[in-house]
């Protein structure tokens, strides 16, 4: 499957915020965080996954990151990853950082290691993706850029 990933305009995000409310993920601040969200598509247009960089100074929550649930596994989500993590770099970000509940194995794959949450800068950690209540025993993971 051919997997394009690309910036998601403003006039998406209420679509956005759907998508990620219903798989029980913040999203009441994604129209006031520091968020460049992106999302991928399949070749014929079709949107199947989300994902975000929170950015603070020179790092990042990699945040939001959701495929749809019939298309996991299909390679989607690395494409969506990888493209998180090379517009980070592109940004000359130093560090991004991660909370998953579900998906630890995954993240490592591409590079993310285990993390203790209060070493992440305190404007990370005073975030909304690290201050909510469903987050609270989620693992903390990053990646140095």
């Amino acid at each position: 499957m051919q997997i394009e990933v690309k910036p998601i305009a403003p006039g998406q995000l209420d679509r956005l915020r759907i998508v990620l409310l219903s798989e029980g993920l913040p999203a009441e601040d994604i129209l006031r965080a520091p968020v460049r969200f992106f999302e991928a598509c399949t070749e014929n247009g079709a949107a199947i996954g989300w994902g975000g960089l929170e950015i603070y100074g020179d790092q990042a929550v990699l945040r939001s990151v959701v495929i749809n649930s019939v298309l996991r596994g299909t390679g989607a989500g690395k494409a969506l990853v990888e493209t998180l993590i090379s517009e980070a770099r592109a940004l000359n970000l130093k560090k991004l950082w991660l909370l998953t509940t579900n998906a630890e194995n995954f993240f490592a794959k591409l590079g993310f290691s285990h993390a203790i949450r209060s070493e992440a800068p305190k404007e990370i950690q005073n975030c909304e993706e690290f201050k909510w209540p469903n987050n609270e025993t989620a693992h903390c993971m990053n990646m140095r850029l």
